[in-house]
């Protein structure tokens, strides 16, 4: 038989144990219970918070941003503002001249290019007339783009851009010239051409510009 000593530790073991599942329990039900309430709440406030998607403009040389519309989904769809997106940035990045980031819009330029249009746009930076031995660190052209225009040619896609240059001396601080060039591209998307992780943080949808050509605006 056991002796009351042992009886006592049993029965202290036992109310001991009882008592941890007891708090255990009622831990639990109040986690429950606030993962319940969190939920609801949750729920609640879904429907009040609302989306408003803008177009914000970077400029290049000061970092400050412009707020410029704000993107309808009833007007404006989708798959139009990521054609504009992507090449008005085109055009601003090969047609701008910002020496400081010139290797940087180089890469861009040719990643989003077909192998016909890249190889045109190296040439405007081989020779003796490269367009970097003559600008040099002297002079920026910064782009403006004022018009992007959809469009579509015997099933492929186009787009018409009008963009603003400017050429300053950063040496004197004087405007040289300003121009408006229209330029008229095709493109197509070919994410399955990507190949590198670097290649799809830079172009994500594999956007390549097929065709493209320059004209200066014919005044009226």
């Amino acid at each position: 038989m056991k002796n009351n000593d042992e009886l006592s530790y049993e029965a202290s073991i036992r109310y001991l144990v009882e008592k941890s599942n007891k708090r255990a329990w009622t831990v639990a039900w109040i986690a429950i219970f606030i993962a319940i309430l969190m939920g609801g709440l949750i729920a609640f406030m879904l429907p009040l918070k609302k989306v408003e998607p803008y177009v914000i403009a970077i400029d290049k040389t000061t970092g400050m941003t412009e707020l410029k519309t704000a993107v309808d989904k009833e007007t404006l769809q989708p798959v139009e503002a990521m054609d504009k997106y992507f090449a008005s940035s085109y055009v601003d990045k090969r047609e701008s001249y910002y020496y400081d980031f010139l290797s940087k819009d180089y890469i861009y330029v040719q990643l989003l290019s077909s192998p016909t249009v890249a190889k045109e746009y190296r040439a405007i930076y081989e020779g003796n007339n490269a367009r970097d031995k003559i600008l040099g660190n002297h002079y920026k052209v910064i782009g403006k783009v004022l018009s992007v225009v959809l469009g579509n040619s015997a099933g492929t896609k186009t787009a018409t851009i009008r963009i603003k240059l400017t050429k300053k001396d950063l040496r004197t601080g004087n405007v040289e010239r300003s121009t408006v060039k229209v330029v008229t591209l095709s493109y197509d998307y070919f994410p399955e051409q990507l190949e590198t992780e670097e290649e799809r943080l830079l172009n994500p949808l594999g956007f390549k510009v097929l065709t493209y050509r320059v004209d200066n605006e014919v005044s009226q």
